[in-house]
């Protein structure tokens, strides 16, 4: 049996960000992305559930970075 694998879209959203929001933090580097899978003519990074895990802790870190210090 292989382990679930998350779309884009399916894993930005369960770490609760945006698509956009995703992309731009590989484009900034702050998470590296899958490789690219062909499945069939079309180009898909597939997430794994260690990948969605590590997507929240960049979250987690990310904002609190931006919260005011008391």
């Amino acid at each position: 049996m292989s382990p679930k694998t998350y779309t884009t879209q399916q894993a930005a959203d369960a770490a609760g960000i945006t698509r956009a929001t995703l992309q731009d933090w590989i484009k900034k580097k702050k998470v590296a992305a899958p490789k690219l899978q062909r499945l069939g003519n079309v180009g898909a990074r597939l997430w794994t559930a260690s990948d969605v895990a590590r997507l929240k802790a960049v979250k987690k870190e990310i904002y609190q970075e931006k919260r005011p210090k008391k």
